[in-house]
């Protein structure tokens, strides 16, 4: 908490400071510039636009999200943008602060697309049971996904109607992807009540809520916990062994897997990573992929941890 509210007044410092007059740098190629705070937003945002746009990421690939601040190059950036998208939410009070403290700025909230999930504490071995707060990571549904698609073709055709037949297009293009995305979730997952074990955080909610999916995790979503505890351990190796468990431990993408590979005695194959699309790393950046790319890799992972006991059992007879 020390560490956001240190964030937050650098951001109102340098919000006086640079928010002092109008947008001052020139569109030398004609395209628009999109802001984006972090890769849901950013990959949504170039599939509406395409070449009309310059997209920008400000999350740098490869980093912890839930840490991120604003440099005054990301404020300027914001300021000298045509549209700037954020997600809302806890981790991005910073942006509450700088939209608060200026001029108007067109923008668009992600959150306000979709209907919002409390985080649940039932199944989360280290937890903060006091305060109510709402799961952020919306995307992670494929049917919110399209929502969201759908809100920022809307805003591209207000932000530049003369562009607005190939923003139509170019959202249905990449809905009907995701579609297709959801369609093979809902075959493969239909059914399925076993539960999946996550040695990490757990921002996928919005994920196992769509497909009626269950799971036991050590950290809620947007937890700051890291180190996990005796107690946790004990829960979590527990409910590993169940048989209504599926016998794989997942992990998040970017993180240590310290905590996986305890649960699985350093066993490679009982681990794997499940990518809520929050930040990608530099690799995946460079070679283009996408919401939908991470998505289908997240479905070759749940489908090879489903079929596990059975694979092993056939390959040892």
């Amino acid at each position: 908490m020390l560490r956001r509210l240190i964030a937050l007044i650098l951001v109102a410092a340098l919000s006086a400071v640079i928010f002092c007059g109008c947008k001052s740098e020139d569109d030398e190629n004609g395209k628009l510039k999109i802001v984006t705070a972090i890769f849901p937003a950013y990959d949504f945002a170039r599939q509406v636009f395409g070449d009309t746009a310059e997209v920008t990421l400000l999350l740098k690939p490869g980093t912890e999200s839930h840490s991120y601040d604003p440099s005054a190059k990301d404020i300027v950036k914001i300021n000298n943008c045509d549209l700037f998208i954020y997600n809302g939410g806890e981790s991005d009070q910073w942006v509450e602060n700088i939209l608060s403290g200026v001029g108007e700025i067109n923008s668009l909230r992600m959150m306000d697309s979709v209907e919002v999930l409390t985080e649940e504490n039932e199944n989360i071995a280290e937890s903060d049971s006091g305060e109510e707060e709402y799961d952020e990571h919306i995307w992670t549904s494929p049917k919110n996904a399209v929502k969201i698609v759908e809100s920022i073709k809307n805003t591209a055709v207000d932000t530049a109607p003369e562009n607005a037949e190939l923003y139509e297009q170019n959202a249905n293009n990449y809905i009907e992807k995701i579609n297709d995305l959801n369609k093979r979730f809902e075959e493969l997952l239909a059914g399925e009540t076993r539960y999946f074990v996550f040695g990490d955080r757990f921002p996928l909610l919005y994920f196992f809520k769509e497909y009626e999916l269950n799971y036991y995790a050590a950290f809620p979503g947007c937890g700051d916990e890291t180190e996990p505890s005796a107690r946790t351990i004990a829960f979590l190796t527990e409910k590993l062994n169940d048989s209504d468990t599926i016998p794989v431990v997942f992990h998040i993408e970017l993180s240590d897997t310290k905590l996986a590979r305890t649960l699985t005695n350093e066993n490679s194959d009982l681990i794997a990573e499940f990518h809520s699309c929050h930040n990608i790393t530099a690799e995946d950046f460079e070679a283009g992929e996408n919401y939908v790319s991470l998505m289908e890799r997240n479905y070759d992972v749940i489908e090879y941890a489903m079929k596990y006991r059975i694979l092993i059992t056939h390959c040892n007879g």
